[in-house]
């Protein structure tokens, strides 16, 4: 597969076609399990009279046993001491959590990756609202909390591989990679409804960390479910080569379209607030300035 390039494709078939170790890291988030419709999403693209949302019915051992499918090519594919950093929540099923960060996470350790690292995304100014009940009526056992994180485990193929000497993230001050990136919990707003034709991008931030805290100027970068390009487009600005795969041709064009643009992460790495309550989006200048 050439580098710097996004292709349409199902994952684990478009993988199997890969070289073994031709990957430095991976980061992606695997699509919800059944909160949104995808396929549907790509053809209306982000039209309010179009509803996305639970609409699928994809059980919990039929989803992790496609995702451990998947993530047994991105093992193969990756270099010894590589990693594979994967974003991904609980999810709601009739009231219930679906633990499927720590379902993953088993499984995949059971298949050779090794757990590095377990970072909590705190998303700040929005989440999934399920406490508004309990305020207005507050009985007991009446509690859901509103769901503010996800969680981003860091695997590791073999033994932990030291990087090239030089800043991890350059341009950020060591007051801020202490107070914030040296954190367990990452405090980052998440990208506001609508701003991208995606229904759930990440924001750009999350792969600005992962791939200065992970990998090197020259590395290859893999996204095995790459949607809006928020992987591609910050591997591109980074100096990292890249490979994004998607099911659906929609988003493949839309993160194709996307890649050379200037990536959307905070002048501060410091969460800033706009008068309106929302984050302010800048193009990057000097990251922690």
């Amino acid at each position: 597969m050439e580098p710097d390039s996004i292709v349409c494709g199902d994952a684990a078939e478009v993988l199997a076609g890969v070289e073994g170790g031709t990957f430095d890291i991976t980061v992606t988030s695997p699509p919800y399990r059944n909160a949104i419709d995808y396929r549907m999403h790509a053809e209306h693209g982000n039209d309010p009279g179009m509803n996305y949302r639970g609409r699928l019915t994809t059980g919990v051992p039929e989803y992790i046993e496609s995702m451990a499918e998947i993530f047994s090519q991105v093992h193969r594919t990756t270099k010894e001491g590589g990693y594979c950093c994967i974003v991904i929540g609980n999810e709601i099923n009739r009231g219930t959590l679906e633990p499927l960060p720590a379902l993953l996470a088993a499984r995949l350790t059971g298949d050779g990756w090794s757990l590095h690292e377990e970072i909590i995304w705190h998303k700040v100014t929005g989440g999934a609202n399920r406490a508004g009940g309990f305020v207005q009526r507050t009985y007991p056992s009446y509690y859901r909390a509103n769901i503010m994180h996800e969680a981003i485990l860091v695997l590791r193929k073999g033994a932990n591989r030291l990087r090239k000497k030089g800043p991890a993230l350059p341009g950020v001050s060591r007051d801020v990679m202490w107070k914030e990136i040296a954190n367990s919990v990452w405090h980052i707003a998440p990208v506001p409804p609508g701003y991208l034709d995606h229904p759930c991008p990440y924001p750009e931030e999350i792969p600005y960390r992962l791939l200065g805290l992970y990998s090197d100027e020259g590395d290859m970068v893999l996204d095995p479910f790459n949607g809006a390009g928020q992987t591609t487009k910050v591997a591109r600005y980074t100096g990292r080569r890249y490979v994004g795969i998607d099911a659906l041709q929609g988003y493949v064009d839309y993160a194709r379209s996307r890649v050379s643009e200037e990536p959307h992460i905070r002048k501060s790495i410091m969460l800033e607030i706009g008068d309106s309550g929302t984050p302010r989006w800048a193009k990057t200048e000097t990251v922690g300035a």
